[in-house]
């Protein structure tokens, strides 16, 4: 039935002119590739039918959309899951025009929800109404999910803007991240005064820190005192972020003391100017020269102080996979860091324990005002405590630690074959999403930590989501509405394709631990 309806809307559109694409294939094509889509998908196996959603995903045709959302009725969420991945390769402008008026006509959330997710990619003008007008919905998944969208499409005589702004009055703090997020997108010219406004005002400390982090983007000096305020009363991350911030805007290298800056503010202000970009590539440059000619005795310090952080709540994430029991490479490193290396950690070489007592470290040095967890993973995910604690559970939290040996893992791989290495489940965790893996956003949406160190050797091997590149999709949609900023470690290069851009994507920072 539903077939049918799409043909009556195709034939529609073949009669206003529009169905004349060349990047849609020919009637007869489609018919053929159906057969085979039908004969695979009455497979009992749910691989064998998401293959054919794959498969049919190819077929860029106006007909293949209603049978793909067909697919989202499959009792197996493999096969839902590959619905929306299947229908962003359907391009065509009929078959836009097609989805559109699917999405429309729709009901139900998971619908709506894989088309708009759809149009994240494909971005189509003549969805442009509907989305703005879905911008309004009851539904709050939708609501927001449209609002994503629209600071991806281009605005109509300010349309977007107006809504989004609207949206800025959300109760709901993921909306309102999402709206200045989506004006950022699309340039709104009074987004300067909007993020010095909600950086002052706006009581969700993730808004604060995504206005800060605009400003930080403008580097403009009318920005520099309102910082220097939210330096001084911020707290943890987000004195932080401020403090950071100036130090971009400024070029200055002071510490996170808002009596220092006021300082050497009231004695430059009158003829300060904003470092240019050249100015500032030139500055490094003979700052790489300067430390070229020091030279100076290389030192191995523990990673973890590579990263300067005033977060008071701090999650740390480690990677307790058969891998890590491995040694660390250390043949051609180096000469003077592998010496100091192996008189920093005597006998230790495997990997995790090198991360095990840098991690102690850490830990037994952290300040009274800090709270923090750990959660540890291989094939498993498990969270150390329910909820951050204080300082005064770093005895315990230290005891926990010092039994992940090598010998751990190995009794974990060999006797509860737990060996693997479930990336997707730990990111999960660290998000706040702790129940059911799905992308839909839920209203007051909190996550308690807002800082993580991310430490792993390895690429995902298992887990719900284990290709990179959709990892790092599915990171940020969510990562959006936590705003984290994720610290990532890894020993040499296996990952760096999945943990850098996940430490750069949210602001942080990538350290790569060897005796290079």
């Amino acid at each position: 039935m539903k077939t049918f309806l799409a043909f009556l809307l195709v034939t529609s559109l073949a009669s206003a002119g529009l169905a004349q694409d060349d990047s849609a294939v020919k009637k007869e094509v489609f018919d053929k590739a159906l057969a085979t889509y039908e004969n695979y998908y009455a497979n009992a196996n749910e691989h064998v039918r998401k293959s054919a959603v794959d498969d049919f995903g190819d077929v860029n045709h106006p007909l293949t959309i209603p049978v793909l959302l067909e697919a989202l009725k499959d009792k197996s969420e493999v096969v839902r899951e590959s619905v929306g991945p299947a229908l962003t390769k359907q391009t065509s402008k009929p078959g836009l025009a097609v989805m559109t008026q699917e999405l429309q006509a729709a009901r139900d959330e998971e619908t709506r929800l894989v088309i708009l997710e759809t149009f994240k990619t494909t971005r189509p003008k003549v969805a442009y109404d509907l989305v703005l007008k879905l911008s309004e919905d009851k539904n709050f998944a939708v609501r927001l999910v449209a609002a994503e969208i629209l600071g991806l499409m281009p605005s109509e005589k300010g349309k977007s803007e107006r809504a989004l702004l609207e949206l800025l009055k959300d109760r709901d703090a993921q909306m309102r991240l999402v709206a200045i997020d989506s004006l950022t997108k699309l340039g709104y010219e009074d987004l300067v005064d909007l993020s010095l406004d909600l950086m002052k005002n706006d009581k969700d400390w993730r808004v604060q820190a995504t206005a800060i982090a605009s400003l930080r983007r403008f580097r403009l000096k009318r920005t520099i005192e309102p910082l220097m305020d939210a330096m001084e009363n911020g707290e943890g991350r987000l004195r932080d972020d401020a403090h950071q911030a100036l130090v971009d805007i400024t070029q200055t290298t002071y510490g996170p003391k808002p009596e220092v800056w006021r300082k050497w503010w009231a004695r430059v202000k009158d003829g300060f100017t904003v470092p240019t970009a050249e100015e500032i590539e030139e500055q490094k440059k003979r700052e790489a020269a300067s430390n070229a000619a020091y030279g100076g005795k290389r030192e191995y310090d523990n990673p973890f102080r590579g990263v300067d952080t005033k977060s008071a709540r701090i999650l740390f994430v480690l990677d307790v996979s058969g891998s890590m029991k491995d040694k660390l490479v250390l043949e051609g490193g180096d000469p003077e860091r592998m010496a100091a290396f192996k008189e920093r950690y005597g006998s230790y070489e495997t990997k995790i324990d090198l991360a095990r007592e840098e991690l102690i470290n850490t830990i037994a040095t952290l300040e009274p005002h800090v709270k923090f967890n750990i959660i540890t993973f291989n094939a498993e995910v498990n969270q150390w405590k329910p909820k951050l604690v204080t300082t005064g559970s770093k005895g315990a939290a230290i005891k926990f630690l010092s039994k992940l040996t090598p010998q751990w893992i190995e009794d974990a791989m060999v006797k509860e074959g737990k060996g693997g290495t479930n990336t997707f489940g730990a990111l999960n965790l660290a998000l706040g999403l702790k129940d059911i893996p799905n992308e839909v956003p839920t209203k007051n949406h909190k996550v308690e930590s807002d800082t993580v160190f991310f430490l792993s050797d390895g690429m995902p091997t298992v887990g719900r989501i284990r290709d990179p590149q959709e990892l790092l999709r599915y990171f940020d949609a969510v990562n959006q509405r936590a705003k984290i900023v994720f610290h990532t470690l890894t020993f040499g290069h296996g990952n760096v394709a999945l943990l850098k851009p996940l430490a750069e994507r949210s602001g942080g920072k990538y350290i790569e631990i060897s005796v290079d």
